[in-house]
């Protein structure tokens, strides 16, 4: 945020004026477009700017909010936590400009997820999607422009993890098929 030129202030909830000896500090600040940050800052004396550095909260106008760590008013490359307005949630790694870019899991508002490593907001390897209620699905294909799952048999693949059952591997004769 950029702070006028006839001294260094700024608009925050408890109407502090910062003092030329503050360098950094927690505080919450209002922009002018409506949006919120609440955590950590730093004072840039040259060109007079506060910027988000350290832990802290930015709530946009159109309520997306966006938990982690700030460098010099960007993105720090590291873990971050988004709740979008539509209740979506991503966890995981992003880049400094807010490009989902490493491990990281796609939480939709239903409850079902894509964990993944990501690259460039897509998700690339190891991926993993689960329904709401937590089975996995197998990918089958993935292209530059889709990836293609199949739901497997949940059923078998329960009961084929239980080492205590004995499981038959002959076909079923034309008699015994349902």
């Amino acid at each position: 945020m950029k702070i006028r030129s006839g001294g260094p202030t700024t608009k925050s909830d408890t109407t502090e004026t910062l003092s030329q000896d503050a360098n950094n500090g927690t505080e919450k600040f209002t922009f002018p477009n409506g949006d919120v940050y609440e955590g950590e800052y730093k004072l840039v004396y040259e060109p007079f700017l506060l910027v988000k550095q350290g832990k802290g909260t930015y709530a946009t106008d159109n309520f997306d909010v966006y938990y982690g760590e700030w460098d010099n008013d960007t993105f720090a490359t590291g873990d971050i936590h988004i709740k979008y307005n539509n209740d979506a949630q991503y966890r995981g790694k992003i880049d400094s400009n807010g490009t989902m870019n490493g491990l990281g899991i796609y939480i939709f508002p239903d409850g079902s997820s894509i964990e993944a490593d990501w690259v460039d907001n897509v998700p690339f390897a190891n991926i993993i999607f689960k329904e709401p209620l937590g089975s996995a699905w197998v990918v089958k294909d993935t292209t530059k422009d889709a990836i293609t799952f199949s739901p497997g048999n949940h059923f078998w693949n329960d009961l084929l993890s239980d080492e205590s059952t004995t499981h038959s591997t002959e076909s079923l004769g034309e008699g015994e098929q349902n």
